[in-house]
C-alpha cells in the first residue's frame, strides 16, 4: 500500500468524522479493516499493489455497517458509504 492511498484513506476517514452528514466516523479499526480488505482485493485483482478503486470497491461492504447517518439523514450505511466516496476526491 503505498504512502498516496493511506492518504487517500486518511482522508475518507476524517471526512467521516468531520461531515455533518455522520452522527459519527470511522474508527481506526475500520480504517484497517478498510485496508485489509483492499489489499485482499487487489490480490484477487492478480495485483501485487493496491490502487484507489481497490478501496473503492470493498468500502461500501466494509464500512457501511460501521457508519451512522446524522439524524435528518435519511439513507442507510451503504448510501453514507457512497456519499464519503463521492465527496473525497482521490488526489
Amino acid at each position: 500500500v503505498s504512502d498516496a492511498l493511506l492518504d487517500y484513506v486518511q482522508r475518507l476517514i476524517a471526512h467521516s468524522r468531520n461531515a455533518e452528514q455522520f452522527s459519527y466516523g470511522l474508527s481506526p479499526r475500520g480504517a484497517l479493516a478498510l485496508i485489509r480488505c483492499a489489499r485482499t482485493w487487489a490480490l484477487m485483482n492478480a495485483r501485487k499493489y493496491v490502487v484507489p478503486e481497490d478501496v473503492q470497491a470493498v468500502l461500501p461492504s466494509v464500512v457501511g455497517h460501521r457508519l451512522s447517518g446524522a439524524a435528518d439523514f435519511a439513507g442507510d450505511g451503504s448510501a453514507l458509504a457512497n456519499r464519503l466516496l463521492a465527496n473525497v476526491p482521490v488526489m
